[in-house]
């Protein structure tokens, strides 16, 4: 256990925007605190773009209407955000640093190692996200405490038991995104130790599979299944209900769940592959 917490800590103090750039949700909840003055508390649209379904539905008790959702969603893009820009990075930056050794003489795994990128990554990333909701949620209720009529305050769901509900609905719908994420995280962290340019080889990948498929069968179902696949983080960020939304891929979540093992097997035997060739 003092293994995992002193690599997540070094995780932390290696990746100081994963603090930094939260905080601008607690900014971003004062500002739209005019949203939530103008009584708007019923808001449904939808949006569909290449195998993204962005689909809302807020209720009218739900907490502090539109300003509450779009506090949720800025949590998750944040969260989102700062995962494609630690995971790419942080295999790499062992090797640039030339750290890799110092670890292996410390006890700790590639296992453990890779284990608690994964952690970093998947959990304290999306934790930290759900801190700075239920802050941004919280300056929510001051505020309206001082400036609204408490008959629109009712209205609009604003209280701490709606406050509450709301935060743990949001670290249900961030427990989805983990896994929806977990793919993707193996597969970066894999292709990480192979090339300097991780996500740039990853999005070329997929391009040039697309464009294969299509001249191959001539349709293109299988590069919108591949869409589904890595679009289905913001599909459970912006759906009404996250679960389905995880679900919608049916079989294909057990395989990708199975490819995620084996892909995080692989990443950890390039580390050690890596630190063989340096001794």
């Amino acid at each position: 256990m003092k293994s995992w917490m002193t690599l997540l800590q070094k995780e932390l103090l290696e990746y100081r925007i994963v603090i930094k750039l939260p905080l601008f949700l607690v900014v971003f909840a004062v500002v739209n605190f005019a949203i939530v003055l103008s009584g708007d508390s019923q808001v449904m649209f939808s949006v569909k773009s290449s195998g993204a379904m962005i689909d809302w539905g807020i209720e009218v008790d739900a907490f502090a209407g539109l300003i509450g959702k779009l506090n949720e969603l800025l949590a998750g893009i944040v969260s989102l955000v700062l995962f494609f820009i630690y995971v790419p990075k942080t295999m790499r930056k062992e090797k640039q640093e030339g750290s890799l050794m110092f670890w292996r003489s410390m006890p700790v795994s590639d296992t453990l190692a890779v284990a608690a990128k994964l952690c970093f990554a998947l959990v304290v990333i999306p934790a930290i996200s759900s801190v700075l909701l239920l802050s941004a949620d919280a300056i929510v209720w001051v505020l309206a405490s001082l400036f609204m009529p408490q008959d629109v305050i009712a209205s609009l769901g604003i209280s701490v038991t709606g406050a509450a509900m709301h935060w743990i609905g949001y670290v249900t719908r961030l427990g989805l995104m983990s896994l929806a994420l977990l793919p993707i995280a193996t597969l970066l962290l894999a292709v990480s130790q192979l090339t300097r340019y991780p996500l740039l080889t990853v999005i070329m990948a997929i391009v040039i599979f697309k464009v294969a498929m299509i001249q191959a069968t001539g349709s293109t179902e299988l590069g919108s299944r591949l869409s589904d696949i890595y679009w289905l983080p913001v599909t459970v960020l912006t759906s009404s209900e996250p679960l389905p939304a995880y679900l919608m891929l049916g079989w294909l979540n057990a395989i990708l769940l199975v490819a995620s093992v084996l892909m995080f097997l692989a990443s950890v035997w390039l580390r050690g592959r890596d630190e063989m060739l340096r001794m």
